[in-house]
């Protein structure tokens, strides 16, 4: 069985991050994955022989507005039919309420996209909700969670001021505001990231409410594990998440993150105990305090292994592509 992945943007960001890791998961229980990267969006074209193409998608890689990112999807659907292929998507950042006046436009194309395919594959039971509440059908759907590998590190003790840390891209809705503004006394932020497209005016606002705020930019992979480890308080204060890279990649850095409650969060916490601290969201100045005061809270302790790993990832989705062959046999 040959699967291409199809892989469209920027190393920096998580879908593509976690598409390459799909792919290494897949050869690495003994499938046959090749990689068919495409750097901008993609025009149709033809595919390399293979059994099964397998699309990650969001719609801002693919194209904006969303509508103009399923006419891509479709494009690259099209040629894997040409070619022979069944096809599975896996779908990211699934649209839900909090997307605001995009919702619509995005829901209706992540509804097309599903269709296009013979099993949509989303990463958390969450993310099923939402499909199930936006109503985005698919023919087959299945839920495989994020791999994530458990980081192990001694407790590092940086010099300097006590620090607050966001990972990943700057965004509305992403909690930097909020978290620089419930800082305890004393305490310094650190975004590890940049602003996203179009929103570099959220510097301005961190810096309005946390005159000291720091944005490093874009951490490169040599460089994240110090930045990783000198923060003293990991956290992910962002609200409406599906599935989340970035908790990942602390939790793979030994870091265990203050995470807010939610209805993924506690499904991951319930899947992975003692790789993430919960508090509620009212609660958030008090959980910084309090991870502050006892920083060894925020790193993983020996014996405690997050799952999915990445075999079990591996295997899941080899299992998909077997069930995507048998869709009308």
């Amino acid at each position: 069985m040959i699967v291409t992945q199809v892989i469209v943007g920027p190393d920096e960001h998580g879908v593509v991050q976690f598409a390459h890791r799909i792919h290494d998961a897949v050869v690495g229980v003994g499938g046959d994955s090749v990689l068919d990267r495409h750097l901008d969006t993609p025009a149709p074209r033809v595919i390399s022989a293979s059994d099964v193409v397998h699309l990650h998608v969001t719609d801002r890689l693919f194209g904006s507005p969303a509508d103009r990112a399923a006419e891509s999807v479709s494009a690259v659907v099209d040629a894997a039919r040409t070619a022979g292929a069944r096809v599975v998507v896996t779908l990211h950042d699934v649209p839900q309420p909090s997307d605001g006046r995009s919702v619509e436009v995005r829901t209706a194309a992540y509804r097309r996209i599903a269709e296009l395919a013979d099993i949509v594959v989303v990463s958390s039971e969450h993310e099923r909700l939402l499909m199930d509440e936006a109503g985005i059908e698919s023919a087959a759907l299945e839920v495989i969670p994020l791999p994530v590998a458990t980081g192990r590190a001694d407790p590092v003790v940086s010099p300097g001021p006590v620090t607050v840390g966001v990972l990943g891209f700057l965004y509305p809705g992403k909690g930097h505001v909020e978290v620089a503004a419930a800082l305890p006394p004393g305490v310094e932020f650190v975004a590890l990231g940049r602003p996203s497209p179009g929103h570099e005016d959220l510097v301005d606002d961190l810096r309005a409410v946390s005159p000291s705020a720091r944005v490093t930019g874009y951490v490169a992979d040599d460089d994240l594990p110090a930045a990783l480890h000198a923060v003293t308080v990991p956290v992910a204060h962002h609200r409406h998440l599906s599935a989340s890279g970035s908790i990942v990649t602390w939790i793979e850095h030994g870091r265990r993150p203050l995470v807010v409650a939610g209805r993924y969060t506690r499904e991951f916490d319930a899947r992975s105990p003692g790789v993430v601290t919960l508090y509620e969201e009212d609660d958030l100045a008090g959980a910084l305090a309090r991870a502050a005061a006892d920083p060894a809270s925020t790193w993983i302790d020996a014996g405690v292994l997050a799952r999915p790993t990445a075999d079990e990832v591996g295997r899941a989705h080899l299992d998909v592509y077997s069930a995507a062959l048998r869709v009308g046999t």
